[in-house]
């Protein structure tokens, strides 16, 4: 709810706030807004590579 709420501040345009109660909120914005993707999926071999390339990034950004 705290990223619609941005959106909704961000965008009143596009997005807005429909209803609320003290429980839940009702918003509304375009259809082609909303996408559906299945989960990536990357092997361990993915994963560690990935890892190191971010330990040595982070690295040059300290020095």
């Amino acid at each position: 709810m705290r990223k619609l709420d941005t959106l909704v501040a961000d965008f009143p345009d596009a997005y807005k706030l429909t209803a609320q109660d003290e429980v839940s909120k009702t918003y509304s914005f375009p259809k082609s807004f909303v996408s559906y993707r299945k989960p990536r999926a990357i092997s361990t071999d993915q994963r560690e590579r990935a890892r190191q390339m971010m330990i040595a990034n982070n690295r040059t950004k300290g020095d």
